[in-house]
């Protein structure tokens, strides 16, 4: 018989600023909350709490905005300074007019703003950025729970993202630790013998949206939850969210848009 899945929220979180010691943060949670840290917990993080731990927040009246952030601000509506952000975490501009500004970060993810994120954070110039190597805040992040804990543990750290062709927004990976991203199956036998070709389940990015459901990142305080009795989890020293992006020569939809 199969163990159900756990997906516990670690609710009530205190307010996070610069410098603030997350991963204890965490285990001292779980620990009041009486749901501790055990072996193969899988820990999943909002990109707001690694975000404000490790100050990547900035004003925009701080900015000093160039010409090109002045004149994509002009197509898109976005102030000049908020765009001038953007930009500084970007490599490429794909898109950028009144409807969306979509870039490619400089870690390669394709997404709305490069992440810059107003939402749960104090002020009104001021905006949250992506951790800027958010595998390299997952990794500490699990060596300090191992320290604090003992335990073998896997982090993820998630982010809201839309999609192409659907509605809405879930949660994706952006950076994970000890564990394999990816399942394979390809080349496995089906029910009946036949041999999978296609399925390659991203199970980070299934971590992330399954937290989600439990999460609240508003008013609840719960940017952290732990998912337990997870069987089909490689754990793994290497680990890169890299691995989740997908090349041109694979890109199925490169030519529909």
């Amino acid at each position: 018989m199969s163990r159900p899945l756990e997906i516990i929220p670690l609710n009530q979180l205190p307010l996070l600023k610069k410098g603030d010691d997350l991963a204890g943060i965490i285990v001292s949670r779980a620990k009041k909350l009486g749901v501790g840290i055990r072996n193969r917990d899988l820990v999943v993080i909002g990109q707001k709490a690694v975000s404000k731990a490790e100050g990547r927040i900035i004003d925009i009246r701080d900015v000093s905005p160039s010409v090109r952030a002045i004149e994509i601000a002009k197509k898109t509506g976005k102030s000049p300074g908020f765009v001038e952000i953007v930009l500084r975490e970007s490599s490429k501009v794909l898109r950028a007019d009144k409807d969306a500004f979509i870039v490619r970060t400089k870690r390669g993810a394709i997404c709305l703003n490069a992440g810059v994120d107003k939402s749960n954070v104090k002020g009104d110039t001021t905006y949250a950025l992506l951790p800027e190597d958010p595998d390299a805040s997952a990794r500490q992040l699990m060596k300090r729970i191992n320290q604090l804990t003992g335990k073998q543990v896997a982090v993820v750290i998630c982010d809201t993202r839309s999609r192409p062709f659907r509605k809405g927004q879930v949660e994706e990976s952006i950076g994970v630790a000890g564990l394999s991203p990816l399942i394979d199956y390809r080349g496995q036998k089906d029910l009946f013998g036949y041999t999978l070709r296609f399925k390659n389940v991203a199970l980070a990015d299934e971590l992330a949206s399954a937290a989600e459901l439990v999460m609240g990142q508003g008013r609840e305080r719960t940017p952290v939850t732990i998912v337990r009795g997870l069987k089909r989890v490689k754990f793994q020293e290497r680990a890169s969210s890299r691995s989740l992006s997908v090349s041109t020569a694979e890109d199925l939809f490169r030519d529909t848009l």
